[in-house]
């Protein structure tokens, strides 16, 4: 790499790789590693981005294990993916002949005809039969919010309403409030860590007991909770500023 211009200044070298007509789906280029190098006007420097056991793999899904497919890989070099300086070829082994996917059973993906993808083609990239969409169960910590559409609690669909009426209204005014988009699609558990420690996990399965319609069992447990927390809370406050 050499700076051509009469300032110092500073590039960044990527590396991308890629694979014509691969069989996985993969993007096009793939950035594999980079380096960023400070040059002074005219200076020239060799820069080195090593490949390692993640530049060619993926995960299947079929092995349950990472693979590689094999066959030649395009090795890029440029400023950005947009911007490729340099390219050579490279020939790769491959470690399975067992793909997650093949190219006869799915040809409107590997076309790009999204629109024409079928109930076959699709259960044949999921890998099981298409769900039912049909929700008989609880909700749990690792459910997002706005999955209180499944509430068997009245207040907690309500509450879900609620905050799609806002979503939806800042999104036909052309600005999404990021706020509300955040609080509607992060999962129960993540009241707990960005509460700075006023919600703890027992109270955050209270709250979600009874969004699943046990109001008063989980009631108790987040009241019950709250104390257990403050006190834990203020143990801590204690032990780190010795008061």
């Amino acid at each position: 790499m050499k700076n051509t211009g009469k300032a110092d200044g500073a590039e960044v070298a990527q590396l991308y790789v890629g694979m014509r007509d691969a069989k996985v789906y993969r993007p096009e280029k793939e950035l594999k590693g980079f380096a960023k190098i400070f040059l002074k006007a005219g200076e020239s420097a060799e820069v080195k981005i090593p490949f390692d056991d993640k530049t060619f793999r993926y995960w299947n899904v079929r092995t349950n294990a990472w693979e590689v497919e094999g066959g030649t890989y395009r090795i890029m070099i440029g400023a950005s993916c947009a911007d490729i300086r340099l390219e050579a070829e490279a020939d790769v082994a491959g470690t399975t002949e067992e793909f997650p996917y093949y190219t006869n059973r799915m040809p409107s993906y590997y076309s790009g005809l999204i629109q024409q993808v079928d109930d076959k083609e699709f259960e044949e990239l999921l890998g099981t039969p298409i769900p039912s969409g049909k929700w008989t169960g609880d909700l749990t910590v690792n459910d997002a919010i706005c999955q209180m559409y499944y509430a068997k609690s009245g207040i907690a669909r309500f509450a879900y309403k609620q905050l799609t009426k806002m979503k939806k209204k800042s999104e036909d005014a052309g600005k999404p409030d990021l706020n509300i988009l955040f609080i509607y699609n992060m999962p129960f558990r993540a009241i707990a860590k960005m509460t700075g420690g006023m919600v703890s996990m027992e109270m955050v399965e209270g709250i979600v007991t009874m969004v699943n319609g046990h109001l008063f069992r989980g009631l108790g447990r987040t009241i019950g909770g709250f104390f257990r927390n403050r006190k834990l809370n203020k143990k801590y406050v204690k032990e780190i500023t010795g008061k």
